[in-house]
């Protein structure tokens, strides 16, 4: 058998700890509904999402709410998701079996809206949360204004204390007319519910991209637009864990005439939403699977593959970038299967000469020498791959990869090229077959860390061992690590852990498996960085 490896690799970003004006680009969203009667707070994967919607706070028509269902899950999704750094919104209204008529009696009287405007800016505060998500299915010729000059009164209140306000809407054009234009200025975000079409088709890559069109078409900043896809399929909302129990594929889009989306569209999404819009949305994640079937998962390994929507400036020199082979953008040929390397996951398998994968928009933030890492397997005597930029136009040479021994022995194979700086579409091509493929780095050649110079004699002698690693990191420097500290960063730049490093060792073992940067500071503030899997 053949396989590959899931890294969650994403460039950690320690000027995050530089800098303490907070973020200096905007962040790719995973937006994930969490409602109050499904679902295990344990089992959210928060390290994958930046934002969860709480759903749902009920209104009545007067202004004032139901109480809030199981508020000590709600006061769990907050504490458990602030200490990993996302952030939670409370999400109001919903379906309401069809019928928003206790928004209109809102919005139609001026007292009412006051009330709403002030119940909810207490809800906020009482639970400790970022922002309101305002769910109104849907506004209608009648109700156009109504509901602008209701997301108008909410958006002076939130965002004067500082308070996020977004809103659902349906994917189809059908609904758009009725959000006016002040609405899209008025929120943060707008999540696009591209979801619940006619059956078996409900949400198709098709249906996600006219949707994301029309709210481009329309004005809405691509940081504003969010894509949502569902974790459920139709008729009938059958979860997703409850269809591939059944028996579906998790990589189809159809199974005893329910339509859902499997991993590959998916990923196909998230590139679209990467592509066109700011973020994605989940409806909701209590529907997801488990383990390398998990469709949240799949979404992270695009997310990582993409650098998190972002190209921030590089640190100094600095530049990595991992690519999973299961997070390209088109595959062509390639097999994809469980992994047993180091961090689990999927390879590219049973490939055969002429298979290609292509990974999109991968910007090169200056010219010079880039170090071409590939993680390969092969049960047989090996083959030739090579790499190449925008469909074959700008060729980097083949590489010869030895036999292993076993499609699971995996070992990494290096060359080096000459690349120019800008914005490419990355290519692996199979010369041959007889191998599996896990990942391909691309690093710098050379790359330094911004705070480390040549006098920093700490920096440059800093080794850490064993990598990967189980429980317990060791740091050795020829200039002793006295005074220095360091800090554990997460995928998403966020510190998970931190402390003195004088003894030279940095205890790991409650950390989950994953790929992690250790940001070290000598008593001279020199900061050096490594990574390091778990």
């Amino acid at each position: 058998m053949k396989t590959m490896s899931q890294h969650l690799l994403r460039r950690a970003l320690v000027l995050l700890l530089l800098l303490a004006t907070g973020p200096a680009f905007a962040q790719f969203k995973v937006i994930g509904y969490v409602p109050s009667w499904n679902g295990e707070v344990s089992s959210i994967q928060f390290n994958k999402l930046t934002h969860i919607n709480y759903a749902f706070l009920l209104p009545n028509g007067d202004g004032s709410f139901k109480p809030i269902e199981n508020p000590a899950k709600l006061q769990s999704v907050v504490s458990a998701a602030h200490s990993n750094g996302v952030k939670v919104l409370i999400s109001v209204g919903g379906w309401l079996d069809g019928n928003p008529s206790v928004f209109v009696s809102i919005a139609n009287n001026g007292g009412y809206t006051n009330t709403f405007a002030t119940n909810l800016v207490n809800f906020v505060n009482q639970y400790g949360l970022d922002g309101v998500d305002i769910d109104w299915e849907h506004p209608d010729a009648n109700t156009a204004n109504s509901y602008a000059s209701l997301m108008q009164e909410l958006a002076n209140r939130l965002h004067s204390r500082g308070k996020l306000l977004t809103t659902a809407v349906a994917g189809g054009s059908w609904a758009g007319p009725y959000i006016q234009n002040s609405v899209l200025n008025n929120i943060d975000f707008l999540n696009v519910m591209a979801y619940d079409d006619v059956a078996p088709a409900h949400s198709t890559y098709s249906l996600a991209s006219q949707s994301v069109s029309y709210w481009r078409s329309r004005g809405l900043a691509a940081s504003k637009t969010v894509l949502g896809v569902p974790f459920y399929g139709q008729p009938n909302g059958v979860p997703f864990s409850t269809l591939l129990a059944q028996g579906a594929d998790p990589n189809a889009d159809q199974f005893n005439g329910v339509g859902y989306n499997g991993i590959p569209t998916i990923k196909s999404k998230t590139n679209l939403a990467f592509d066109q819009g700011g973020g994605i949305m989940i409806w909701h994640l209590g529907q997801d699977a488990t383990g390398n079937n998990s469709l949240l998962t799949a979404i992270n390994q695009v997310v990582v593959s993409r650098g998190g929507g972002s190209n921030p400036p590089p640190v100094g020199n600095g530049f990595s970038r991992l690519l999973e082979a299961e997070a390209a953008s088109l595959n062509s040929g390639m097999t994809l299967e469980a992994c047993s390397d180091t961090g689990g996951g999927q390879n590219a398998g049973y490939v055969d000469a002429g298979d290609y994968l292509v990974f999109n928009s991968l910007s090169f933030p200056s010219s010079g020498s880039y170090t071409l890492e590939f993680r390969v397997a092969s049960g047989t005597s090996g083959g030739t791959i090579s790499a190449d930029l925008n469909a074959g136009t700008i060729p980097l040479g083949s590489t010869t990869l030895p036999g292993t021994g076993g499609w699971q022995n995996w070992t990494t194979i290096s060359k080096t090229v000459t690349l120019n700086a800008g914005t490419y579409n990355f290519g692996i091509y199979a010369q041959t077959g007889g191998y599996n493929l896990n990942w391909i780095r691309i690093t710098k050649t050379n790359a330094r860390t911004a705070n480390t110079t040549a006098k920093d004699a700490s920096a440059k002698s800093l080794e850490i061992y064993p990598n990967p690693v189980v429980d317990k990191l060791h740091l050795s420097s020829e200039a002793g690590l006295a005074g220095s500290q360091y800090r554990v960063l997460n995928t998403y730049g966020k510190p998970v852990a931190q402390g003195a490093c004088e003894k030279g060792i940095v205890d790991v073992a409650e950390l989950p498996a994953g790929i992690y940067t250790l940001v070290v500071t000598d008593q001279d503030q020199k900061t050096t960085t490594h990574r390091f899997v778990k």
